[in-house]
């Protein structure tokens, strides 16, 4: 039979179909992304398989995927909770993007955990999140100031009121004593080293100036959200530097589409919220001429009076007026996006001569190659600020600096005049008492005298690659730097009080700081038969931390005209003052982490990380921390699903073990350091010896902190209700503590690792949509928390003083103890008992030997809170929006060692002013004044934080709706209201008085009260 086309031919078609036929049926690659269909942004996580395979992946930060498929008849199922399940049939599309519909508003679903981000479904570790946008409506100087009050188990607030002010940062209880007890920032990936930029200085009387804060050289507009992890299984991850929590920063990244310019800008007025109640003039006279009538003074007390009504307080506080202005621009394509920003502050202090500015500018990119498949991210900032120092020292003596003057200046006397007290010139017309009677000094002209100014410049930035190495399989490099340089100029001048003594003093200091960060690691994605989800991460990580400071000092100088820019001129360099030095730290760390869950039900993580410290002895630099966590999504559960009004419930139980090595460096080591004491003279030229500065300790090993974890995450009525409810365990051990050495010895005190501490508490969030239609909604946010903290063991230490107690009379006096089986914070001293008719004080006799002595000194107070509180209100309304944050502590005490000394009748003796509630105080006109129970005060508030009011222009018309697409307008004010029983400044204080003291009060600068009137565009 004979066919009709040649052999050849049909040999050609069939090879032909063939050919065809193992090409269809030939696995290739596809990749694309996964954007929410409402708001367009990408959603990372989203489960895609291949159906009626086991092949799967997940997208990755950007949304982004890339998975193996058979053929072209295969079928990509994409599934994601709270949206629509996607099915596409792949064909010859090589790229397939696909937009989710959600099926429920689901709030927070995306968060960031250490080294990527996560489903909040997934997260089984304790971990809350701040959307910046949602909170950032008035005038917010730094990041911390977004933290206050919103997150249960974090307490965040300044030491004072000062522009700039340093910050105690706690998340659930301190963990340590003598080491830091701060939590490690994260900024977009890089840990930062959390350590004093700026160099100490030289205080009045020897004492150091009140720390400042490191955060407040970034500008809080360019944060996109934070993220707070709390116990051990969100922080082990980051193992030797997660003890005490970590805050993760996430800056603005660049969107897709056109450019975009906006505009922020406010200005704010501020006032001290409250004024100390001292004696005016004419009040200080009549008590003057009281006591002479009752035969207390002798009638020369009259000769010192002065004919002036001064009010020192007033003199020394001013309405203190604050600029920011804020232009950023964003825009990019669907390869390479950008955003940068330059921002400017200027804020005035409400004390004279006090404030600072600032200058920061920030650039974000990223850009894709290769398909998508790589991954380039640029992240920088730059940052100039310059503070104008004050010198009101808190723990400076009995002579004090501003703040302590203006407590004790005698009200009778002027702020300038021609002559001083005992008739000599006045220097540059400042009225100073000059009668050797008393070392009161005039503290308006100590605040305008001295000169203290620091310059800091900050560089903070990272470059990140990212690259699909396989479908499922992402490796990533991360390379950070941050890099900080301060100098301090401070001039105490020969013709003031401060500076006389010396001749004229001048200091220069400078301080250098830098930190590397380099990351590398895996991350491995995948979905197993449709219900087993895994991500394996593992990784490396090194750190090297640098500090140089050096110093130099000099006195006596011929004219004040050339204050701290001539060093050289003074007669004599002052040894002690001149110094420099150099240090340097690393860490090295390996790291991995496991998080899987099946059917979206049931989820557990897995974190092993292995840090070593250059910081401790040979043997023990190395340790591994562990955690492990689970998670359980009862609402997932047939038995829950007739519960309609419960749309998710899990819980979760966790426990790890993280550790701390905040402690100075080579601490481990036998150190010999410069003694200008010690000098020896070779052919007639004096050589400088050395000597032990540090004993050393080869056994010093890492501080540890254990954590269980226990909570349930909830959400009602399709999101209109959700929040959590936990429970935690914190023990502490192997603390690095500072400990005395038995003298005589070179050195009074070495760091062992000696004693253990707990903290426990219990937390509650809820976040409430109250109201939900078209023009009105009303939401509602609550947190509250308590925290039990206790000293466990102090080793072979029965106790530990601390809380030095400042002023008049008070040298060497502790406030505190830390004794085992109390908190930190504790108060310890004599109970007072009331004033006899001799107007004595009288105190308690404890042991009933007839005689008041240490003995009978015991707990009389305790700094810790029992419970804090934050409540936010979020209204809007039309175009209107209000915003409301209250926020709280009960049941903390505080000492008023301000009223303590500033309190007594017997400041008159030496010609000085004192509080007017001291009329009221039966004591004796020269009972001095002496620690006890009588200074120990309710310190718990309710203090109204933030009010804003905003109205939005929108569907703006003709020129202006061509060219703005947003505008905003507000007012806020801050600090409005504090409800409190404490009679000092403010009850939310510290200073820095010793080893581990919490809630001492004395000579703060004061907080204000604030008004902003604010602008938003967006162009």
């Amino acid at each position: 039979m004979r066919t009709l086309l040649p052999r050849s031919l049909w040999l050609g078609i069939l090879l032909g179909f063939w050919s065809v036929s193992v090409a269809i049926g030939q696995p290739r690659t596809v990749t694309g992304t996964v954007t929410d269909a409402s708001t367009g942004e990408p959603l990372p996580g989203v489960n895609i398989v291949v159906l009626g395979t086991m092949t799967g992946t997940t997208t990755d930060v950007e949304g982004r995927y890339q998975i193996e498929v058979p053929g072209p008849e295969a079928v990509l199922v994409f599934s994601f909770v709270g949206y629509e399940q996607v099915q596409e049939v792949v064909g010859d599309r090589a790229v397939i993007n696909v937009r989710m519909q959600p099926t429920v508003e689901v709030l927070e679903e995306i968060v960031v955990v250490g080294y990527g981000v996560q489903r909040r479904e997934d997260v089984t570790g304790s971990v809350a999140t701040i959307n910046a946008d949602d909170v950032n409506q008035g005038n917010y100087i730094s990041p911390d100031q977004l933290l206050q009050g919103r997150v249960a188990g974090l307490t965040i607030f300044a030491n004072n009121g000062e522009p700039g002010a340093g910050l105690n940062i706690r998340l659930r209880g301190g963990t340590s004593i003598s080491a830091s007890n701060e939590p490690l920032i994260v900024i977009d990936g890089v840990p930062i080293d959390n350590v004093p930029l700026m160099p100490q200085g030289a205080g009045i009387n020897g004492a150091p100036p009140p720390p400042r804060n490191p955060l407040s050289l970034i500008n809080p507009n360019d944060i996109e959200s934070i993220t707070v992890l709390k116990d051990a299984a969100a922080t082990a991850i980051y193992g030797s530097r997660g003890a005490n929590g970590v805050i993760l920063i996430e800056t603005k990244k660049g969107r897709q589409g056109q450019l975009q310019v906006d505009y922020d800008a406010y200005i704010t007025a501020a006032s001290p919220y409250k004024k100390m109640d001292v004696l005016n003039g004419e009040e200080y006279r009549r008590f003057v001429e009281e006591q002479i009538q009752a035969g207390n003074l002798p009638p020369s007390a009259r000769d010192v009076l002065g004919n002036a009504n001064t009010d020192w307080e007033e003199a020394v506080m001013r309405t203190a007026i604050t600029q920011f202005h804020n232009l950023a621009f964003s825009g990019g394509t669907s390869q390479t996006r950008y955003r940068a920003s330059v921002s400017y502050l200027n804020q005035q202090g409400q004390v004279i001569d006090s404030g600072l500015e600032r200058l920061t500018g920030r650039l974000n990119a990223d850009h894709q190659a290769f398909d998508g498949r790589l991954r380039l991210q640029l992240n920088l900032t730059g940052s100039f600020q310059y503070d104008d120092l004050l010198p009101y020292n808190q723990t400076a003596g009995f002579e004090g600096g501003v703040l302590s003057n203006v407590f004790q200046m005698n009200p009778t006397y002027p702020i300038y005049s021609e002559t001083n007290l005992d008739g000599t010139p006045a220097t540059d017309g400042y009225f100073e008492i000059a009668d050797g009677r008393t070392s009161v000094r005039n503290p308006v002209a100590m605040a305008e005298q001295v000169e203290d100014i620091a310059k800091t410049t900050r560089a903070l930035g990272n470059i990140a690659a990212e690259l699909d190495l396989l479908p499922g399989l992402t490796a990533k490099v991360n390379f950070g730097a941050d890099r900080a340089q301060s100098s301090r100029r401070q001039y105490f001048p020969q013709q003031s009080p401060v500076g006389s003594e010396f001749g004229g003093r001048a200091l220069l200091r400078s301080r250098e700081h830098s930190s590397l960060t380099f990351q590398s690691y895996l991350t491995y994605r995948n979905t197993f038969a449709q219900a087993h989800n895994v991500e394996l991460l593992g990784g490396y990580e090194f750190n090297e931390y640098m500090t140089e400071e050096f110093g130099v000092e000099g006195r006596d100088y011929v004219t004040d005209a050339t204050s701290y820019n001539a060093v050289q001129a003074g007669a004599q360099l002052v040894k002690e003052g001149t110094f420099s030095f150099k240090e340097k730290s690393r860490l090295v760390s390996f790291f991995t982490r496991l998080n899987y869950n099946y059917q979206n039900k049931y989820y557990l993580t897995a974190v092993l990380r292995y840090d070593g410290s250059s910081r401790f002895g040979e043997g023990n630099k190395w340790a591994l921390f562990p955690a492990i966590s689970g998670a359980w999504r009862l609402s997932a559960e047939p038995f829950m699903q007739g519960l309609e009004w419960l749309t998710d419930l899990r819980l979760k139980i966790g426990y790890g073990i993280t550790g701390s090595q905040e402690i100075g460096n080579y601490l481990s080591l036998a150190q010999l350091g410069a003694r200008q004491d010690l000098q020896a003279v070779f052919n007639q030229t004096a050589y400088t010896g050395f000597a032990p500065i540090n004993y050393a300790n080869p056994d010093l090993k890492w501080e540890e902190t254990s954590t269980f974890n226990i909570g349930l995450d909830y959400e009602l009525l399709n999101g209109k209700f959700s929040g959590t409810i936990e429970y935690y365990v914190k023990n502490t051990s192997n603390l690095l503590l500072e400990i005395p050495v038995p003298q005589p010895a070179p050195v009074p005190t070495r760091i062992e690792n000696i004693g253990k501490t707990r903290n426990r508490g219990f937390e509650l969030s809820l976040d409430a949509l109250a109201v939900d239609r078209p023009n009105l909604s009303v939401l509602f946010g609550l947190v509250f928390s308590t925290n039990r903290n206790e000293v466990v063991s102090l080793g072979p230490h029965d106790f530990i003083v601390t809380g030095i107690v400042s002023g008049r009379g008070q040298s060497g006096t502790f406030a505190q103890r830390l004794i085992p089986g109390e908190p930190v914070g504790t108060f310890y001293g004599w109970i007072f008992e009331g004033v006899d008719a001799n107007g004595r004080q009288q105190f308690r006799d404890l042991n009933g030997d007839g005689q008041i002595t240490d003995a009978d000194r015991t707990i009389i107070g305790n700094a810790q809170p029992d419970f804090t509180y934050g409540f936010r209100t979020n209204i809007y309304w039309g175009n209107f929006d209000i915003n409301i944050f209250i926020r709280g502590e009960q049941g903390r005490d505080v000492f008023n060692n301000t009223a303590l000394v500033y309190q007594t009748k017997s400041a008159v003796l030496q010609n000085q002013n004192f509080l007017k509630a001291a009329l009221d105080d039966p004591d004796a006109l020269d009972e001095p004044a002496i620690y006890s129970s009588r200074w120990i005060e309710d310190g718990s508030f309710i203090r109204l934080d933030n009010v804003t009011i905003g109205y939005t222009f929108n569907n703006l018309g003709g020129v202006w709706g061509r060219y703005v697409r947003r505008a905003r307008i507000y007012v806020t004010g801050q600090n409005l209201l504090v409800i409190t029983p404490y009679s000092g400044y403010d009850p939310e204080v510290n200073i820095n008085a010793g080893l581990a003291s919490l809630g001492i009060d004395y000579a703060q600068y004061p907080r204000a009260r604030s008004f902003t009137l604010g602008i938003s565009l967006g162009f």
